[in-house]
């Protein structure tokens, strides 16, 4: 394959791939079936999206707004799961039921104006738009004072109103912001609204609204202590939480639907708390999670939720959250000198630090590839989306490499080598029964009119397609791309050990496209020679040689629709 086919031909990858549909329903899942029968959805029926409560009660009114308050209690802490919204809600209520009730109605109000805004329907039922007004509430609920003169209804107005400038902010300036930078708003919506209300209540003065004052931190917390009580505390801060049932409360609600979040989420506590207690923070405010809570949420954004969690990626999320404990200091006093003396950062160290860490990322560490936003599941699906792309690139490369070098590069079936699973092995010997059926006269060569003949038994359209001289050429490269020897005949093996690899790529295609998306940085769903050395790069891969590159591209400056290079992981 010395150049880029015609993307009007039908692609050899599509074209064999029909004679996998039988094996469809005995075969592994693939999609989004693959997301929710992984492993750790068998072992943990609470983890990852949960996206058949969708299924099940996506019509129904009460139910289906039900879900979206849940996932945008989630979204609070990157989890995108009901059950984790259903946890976190709990922990709410045991700190204060204000605070339950204030969150709620943050989280209630910020999804109705999404609607009124006619925001996309997948944003706000899945949370996007939500979590940030639950913040609101939440805030509020933490900062107000409910005495006797205070009046209740006056603070569930100021809740509702900062609920729905927090989803005017996202749709408007959040998500310019990320069209001009190409970097997500996170939590700064909720931050804005938040300072501004606190500030607004502060000047009013009115005996309604009276901001609460919290007690100093006791003294007596040892180093060692504190450290500990960092780890769920910072957790429960995330959510304005200070109790340690409700700061383990919610990291349960993180571990329950992703355990890797939860493991990442707790080495950036510590890492952020130990960072401020060298720095001079004291043990009782690390103890409360006070230094912590930003490193949590740094740590789990970087290392698994916009970057598959990678060495480099942990290892970038865990700098950050030690970033966001170091610029702690000089932030509260911006603050204090642009609003006023003793105002909560809220989550602005980790909006800095996370942003900061992006940009670092981008400009020197451009063999990390982010997740495409639409496409962020749970870091266990990026990490297996970034193991399929390593294994299929990786086996790809070294095909490359044999070929251009005119080497034969043939790896024997499962069958053959006795190696492989059972399901590999059924496999295996399902598509030898294939290979005989279609060697009509048994002489142990594949040709054209054969598999031309067994295509049309499994396609729509008959003998039409026979006459199609764009699909005769085709399936003569697939024929010669199948004789992997080069004697000018496809036995049994060879066509076995293509479309053993067929299935792979047929199972990993979906994780595989959302695991390159990002590389196409121009937009022009092509690939051009720079983002195949970016993609390959990413899974520690070397980048092609010049003559690698123009046997895959034709020409240095060739560019590949990601069909053609789809058909090309498969034949090359």
């Amino acid at each position: 394959m010395s150049s880029p086919a015609s993307d009007s031909a039908p692609d050899g990858y599509s074209l064999l791939r029909d004679f996998l549909q039988p094996q469809a329903a005995s075969g592994r899942p693939s999609g989004a079936a693959a997301v929710d029968g992984s492993a750790l959805q068998r072992l943990l029926p609470t983890g990852g999206t949960l996206p058949w409560f969708e299924r099940r009660w996506a019509k129904a009114g009460l139910p289906a707004a039900l879900l979206s308050v849940l996932r945008s209690l989630g979204q609070v802490i990157f989890i995108n799961n009901p059950v984790s919204g259903l946890l976190l809600l709990l922990a709410l209520l045991l700190q204060s039921p204000w605070m339950a009730l204030f969150a709620v109605l943050g989280t209630v109000t910020a999804n109705l104006t999404a609607r009124a805004f006619a925001a996309e329907p997948m944003a706000w039922s899945n949370g996007i738009y939500g979590f940030n007004g639950a913040l609101v509430g939440a805030a509020v609920a933490a900062f107000a004072h409910f005495g006797r003169d205070t009046g209740l209804l006056a603070w569930l107005v100021v809740v509702v109103a900062g609920a729905i400038v927090t989803t005017v902010v996202l749709h408007g300036l959040g998500r310019w912001v990320f069209r001009v930078v190409g970097l997500p708003p996170l939590t700064l919506p909720f931050c804005l609204v938040t300072w501004l209300l606190l500030n607004l209540v502060a000047t009013l003065n009115h005996p309604a609204l009276q901001l609460a004052e919290h007690p100093a931190l006791k003294g007596g917390t040892g180093v060692l202590e504190a450290l500990l009580l960092a780890l769920p505390h910072g957790f429960g801060q995330v959510l304005f939480c200070p109790g340690l049932l409700s700061g383990v409360l919610v990291l349960l609600a993180t571990a329950v639907a992703s355990p890797l979040a939860a493991l990442v989420g707790l080495l950036g506590g510590g890492v952020a708390a130990i960072t401020g207690l060298l720095i001079g923070a004291s043990p009782e405010a690390v103890g409360v999670g006070l230094w912590s809570y930003n490193g949590v949420l740094t740590a789990m954004a970087i290392g698994g939720t916009f970057y598959a969690p990678t060495r480099l990626s942990v290892a970038v999320g865990l700098l950050g959250a030690a970033a966001a404990s170091l610029i702690t200091p000089g932030l509260s006093g911006l603050l204090a000198r642009d609003l006023a003396p003793g105002f909560p950062l809220l989550q602005l160290p980790f909006i800095v630090a996370t942003l900061a860490m992006m940009m670092v990322i981008r400009w020197s560490l451009y063999s990390l590839l982010p997740v495409a936003l639409h496409a962020i599941y749970t870091p266990e699906e990026h990490r297996r989306r970034y193991e399929v792309s390593r294994s299929l690139l990786g086996d790809f490369r070294h095909r490359l490499r044999a070929v251009v070098a005119g080497r034969h590069h043939f790896v024997s079936s499962p069958m053959a080598s006795g190696s492989g699973d059972a399901q590999d092995r059924e496999a295996t010997r399902e598509l030898r029964r294939l290979y005989r059926q279609l060697d009509r006269n048994g002489n142990g060569r594949l040709s054209v009119a054969e598999l031309a003949t067994g295509l049309m038994q499994r396609r729509s359209g008959g003998q039409a397609d026979l006459m199609n001289r764009s699909l005769f050429q085709r399936l003569r490269q697939v024929l010669k791309a199948m004789d992997v020897d080069g004697d000018g005949a496809v036995d049994e093996d060879e066509f076995t050990a293509l479309m053993l690899r067929l299935r792979r790529l047929s199972e990993g295609e979906e994780r595989l496209m959302h695991y390159l998306m990002p590389v196409d940085v121009n937009g022009d769903h092509q690939l051009d020679p720079a983002e195949l050395r970016r993609l390959l790069g990413s899974v520690g891969q070397p980048p092609l040689t010049p003559q690698e590159e123009r046997h895959l591209f034709g020409s240095l400056d060739g560019r590949l629709s990601w069909s053609a290079f789809i058909d090309r992981l498969l034949l090359v």
